[in-house]
């Protein structure tokens, strides 16, 4: 490879690169500088969400069970835990916007050409999406522990109350069960609000 050569590529990557490190949101919020404050941190909530959803979901991806068990089972401290970080943390989720928790838009580019039809320019914008898709995924990991939650629950109305107890006690296992239903119904709560909040 000649040494021009080697420039040019050098040339080319960052440019190519740069076309991608756009996010479609952050132009369409473009002036509004508290949304778009709003927005950074709540990609920083999206991302240490989904780092954690991201073991228990490759982990449910290689389980193997043992009898009769369950994922749900066999990771329910992980599950419970996961969800009382949403419910009981020190994030209010249901204060996040829709657009801000999938991707309900993505970056396309407006070309400028000259007389020739070259490109001699282009400008990056957001295109809305007509079906958002998972985007930085909180909403769709919101879903997913909000099911897992959902099968605990069950098995637990099968199996009996003194189920979760290390007693086997039915006292224990009700105050388990009803904490779960709290938590069950506060994440419906929470997705319900996101799905709902359009606002900017």
């Amino acid at each position: 490879m000649s040494e021009s050569t080697q420039e040019e590529e050098t040339i080319e990557k960052p440019q190519e690169e740069e076309e991608f490190s756009f996010d479609a949101v952050d132009l369409m919020l473009e002036g509004d500088l508290k949304s778009q404050i709003n927005y950074s941190m709540v990609k920083g909530i999206a991302q240490a969400l989904d780092e954690k959803s991201q073991i228990l979901i490759k982990a449910e991806e290689s389980f193997e069970p043992q009898e009769e068990e369950t994922f749900a089972e066999v990771a329910l401290p992980e599950i419970e835990a996961m969800a009382l970080a949403i419910t009981e943390g020190c994030v209010d989720f249901t204060k996040i916007r829709f657009w801000e928790a999938c991707e309900t838009a993505e970056v396309a580019w407006e070309e400028s050409k000259d007389a020739d039809g070259n490109v001699v320019s282009k400008m990056p914008y957001g295109n809305p999406l007509e079906t958002p898709a998972e985007g930085n995924r909180i909403l769709a990991n919101l879903k997913q522990i909000s099911t897992w939650l959902a099968e605990v629950h069950s098995l637990h109305e099968k199996n009996g109350m003194g189920w979760v107890s290390p007693y086997g006690c039915p006292e224990d296992g009700q105050q388990a069960y009803d904490n779960r239903s709290n938590s069950i119904n506060q994440l419906s709560h929470i997705i319900e609000s996101i799905g709902a909040n359009f606002d900017l």
